[in-house]
């Protein structure tokens, strides 16, 4: 029988990597054939289709070879951390498995990433690529954490959707407590 919960999951760790080795694709095309026509093609749509992710600014991209990467630094780093997150979860199995949140982890892991974006937005500071870099590799992790939790999260609920509709009030109560239990930030178990 086919796995929905594991196929969700492996198509979102799929996706994801696909999307983290196509932020490479224009250096190592440009770089490779030299600005051939085709390259410069497929280069110049893979820009766009990030252009819509992210704001592409010259300043704030990393450079090989004098070309530019199709996302920011933060953004590259986002992406491939997610994408790693995300493999090295399904490893461990996790996107069948329920757990629950650790929502204190997810917050610290985003922490470092709003810390340097809103210092620079308020104009405290500037920030520099390699920060962006840095911080942005918690943030993906925590993507990456939030989704191999979605899915389970999202399967119980659509179950506990079906157990209500057809009115099985002890299967019911089942489900909500393990929704509520994956969920809820405090331990819900009665001492």
């Amino acid at each position: 029988m086919v796995n929905i919960k594991m196929l969700a999951f492996d198509a979102i760790v799929i996706a994801y990597t696909a999307i983290a080795l196509a932020e490479f694709v224009p250096w190592v095309l440009l770089s490779l054939t030299g600005y051939a026509p085709l390259a410069l093609g497929i280069s110049d749509t893979i820009f766009r289709f990030f252009s819509i992710f992210c704001h592409q600014l010259p300043w704030r991209s990393l450079f090989y070879d004098d070309i530019q990467m199709p996302v920011c630094a933060r953004c590259a780093s986002i992406y491939a951390a997610t994408a790693l997150g995300l493999i090295f979860l399904r490893l461990k199995g996790f996107g069948e498995k329920e757990f629950k949140m650790n929502w204190l982890l997810f917050v610290l892991l985003l922490a470092p990433t709003g810390i340097d974006g809103l210092t620079q937005l308020f104009g405290w500071r500037e920030s520099t690529n390699a920060l962006r870099l840095v911080t942005g590799v918690p943030y993906g992790l925590a993507y990456a954490y939030v989704l191999a939790w979605a899915v389970p999260f999202v399967y119980a609920l659509l179950e506990l959707i079906y157990v209500a509709l057809k009115r099985d009030g002890q299967r019911t109560d089942a489900v909500l407590a393990r929704v509520k239990d994956m969920a809820w930030p405090f331990n819900s178990k009665k001492n």
